[in-house]
């Protein structure tokens, strides 16, 4: 990989706020097949292969966090919910968002495809599939979700995650949730923040956001969505205070 290949990638990283261990899985995701058959080099793969994961991630996010914030919806209207989020317009929109258009890979005779909206759909979608291989699960249901977030307002009516995540602890545990930025990236003008959800010690979420509100709203949704699906979510942790000093007698 060129040097100036490596430093669009970087360049690409610090806009979306994920780090890639592997730079050479995020650029095959970028790599249409009209790149990888014009190159002489026999290694250079394209990402269609990384399309069809993607896709499959991208179905089971939605899936999973369509039926948990929507208990009352039928299978027919989590189903229409779920395509309007995972549309070719609404990818596509995403992939504008994070400008991927950019640092795609195209034949010569190719150019200026790049900014059809099929192109940016799978593109987004390989992305999602390089994601998932490189940080697992967690991390790249953060990563889709943040963007449908970004436009809750054309996909769905989504609740209030700090209220329910307030509610919930405030009630259960007696205690608020306390939210941290443990990071900022970006110029002035165009900042991202990186914010963290705390409750009674211990880190239940995180979340990026274009602005610090958003950022909240994110790591409260990652929070809550941990409590909903107990994953790294020691409940006996939290309690353990309350229990402090009980005779263990009956």
């Amino acid at each position: 990989m060129s040097s100036v290949r490596r430093e669009e990638l970087e360049e690409l990283q610090r806009n979306v706020g994920v780090k890639f261990s592997s730079l050479n899985l995020l650029d095959q995701a970028l790599t249409h097949a009209s790149h990888a058959k014009s190159t002489n080099e026999r290694t250079v793969s394209h990402y269609q292969r990384l399309e069809f994961l993607g896709d499959a991630v991208l179905e089971l996010v939605t899936a999973e966090w369509l039926f948990k914030i929507y208990p009352d919806l039928s299978e027919g209207e989590l189903s229409k919910l779920r395509s309007t989020m995972v549309s070719q317009e609404s990818l596509s929109h995403c992939a504008r968002k994070i400008k991927i258009g950019n640092y795609l890979l195209i034949s010569k005779d190719q150019e200026g495809i790049q900014s059809q909206d099929t192109l940016l759909a799978d593109a987004y979608e390989s992305i999602v599939g390089a994601l998932y291989l490189d940080q697992g699960l967690e991390t790249t249901r953060d990563f889709i979700l943040e963007r449908f977030m970004e436009e809750e307002e054309k996909i769905a009516k989504i609740r209030d995650f700090k209220s329910q995540l307030q509610e919930y602890t405030q009630s259960v545990y007696k205690s608020l949730p306390q939210y941290q930025v443990i990071q900022q990236i970006g110029p002035d003008h165009s900042k991202k923040f990186r914010v963290k959800v705390i409750i009674k010690g211990k880190v239940l979420g995180e979340g990026w956001g274009t602005s610090k509100k958003r950022a909240e709203k994110i790591a409260a949704q990652s929070a809550w969505m941990k409590v909903i699906h107990n994953e790294n979510f020691n409940d006996q942790h939290l309690r353990g205070k309350r229990n402090r000093g009980r005779s263990s007698h009956p």
